[in-house]
C-alpha cells in the first residue's frame, strides 16, 4: 500500500481549490449572470404580457359595452320606427274611413235629393193629370170661375200635402 503524501495531497487540494475559483470564475459566474438576466427578462416578459392581457381585457369590456349601448340604441330605434308605422297606418285607416264616410253621406244626400225630385215629379205629373181630370168632370158642371178656382185651392192643397 501506498503511503500518502501529506505534501501532494495540501498540493492536490490547494490546486482543486483554486480550479474551483478559476471554474467559478469561469463558468459557473457567467453563468449564473446569463440565467439571471434570462429570468429578468422572462419576468419582464410576463408582466409586459399581463399588461397586455389587462389591457386587451379592458378593451373587450369597452367593445361589450359599447356593442350593448349599439344593441339598446338599435332597438330603441326599431321600437320608434314600429310605432310611427303603427300611427301612419292608423292615420292612413283613419283618412280612409273619413273619405269613405263623405262619400257615403255625398251618395246619400244625392240620392235622398233624387228621391225628392223623383217625388216632386211624379207628384206634379198627379197634380197635372187629377187638375185636367177635375177640368173635364167640373167644366160641365160648375162655371169656368169657379172651376178655375177649384182646381187652383186643389193644387195648392196637394202640393202642400208633401210640406
Amino acid at each position: 500500500m501506498e503511503i500518502l503524501n501529506i505534501p501532494t495531497l495540501i498540493l492536490q487540494i490547494i490546486n482543486f481549490v483554486i480550479f474551483v475559483i478559476i471554474a467559478y470564475y469561469l463558468f459557473y459566474k457567467p453563468f449564473k449572470d446569463i440565467t439571471q438576466a434570462r429570468q429578468n427578462t422572462i419576468k419582464e416578459n410576463l408582466s409586459k404580457a399581463e399588461e397586455i392581457r389587462k389591457e386587451i381585457e379592458q378593451i373587450r369590456l369597452d367593445l361589450e359595452s359599447k356593442l350593448n349601448k349599439i344593441n339598446e340604441e338599435r332597438e330603441k330605434i326599431l321600437s320608434e320606427a314600429v310605432k310611427e308605422a303603427e300611427n301612419i297606418k292608423n292615420y292612413i285607416i283613419e283618412e280612409a274611413q273619413n273619405k269613405s264616410n263623405e262619400i257615403k253621406n255625398k251618395a246619400l244626400k244625392e240620392i235622398e235629393y233624387a228621391k225628392k225630385q223623383a217625388l216632386n215629379e211624379i207628384k206634379d205629373t198627379y197634380i197635372n193629370v187629377i187638375t185636367e181630370l177635375a177640368k173635364g168632370v167640373l167644366k160641365d158642371v160648375v162655371d169656368e170661375n169657379v172651376n178655375n178656382k177649384i182646381i187652383k185651392t186643389a193644387s195648392e192643397k196637394l202640393k202642400n200635402l208633401d210640406n
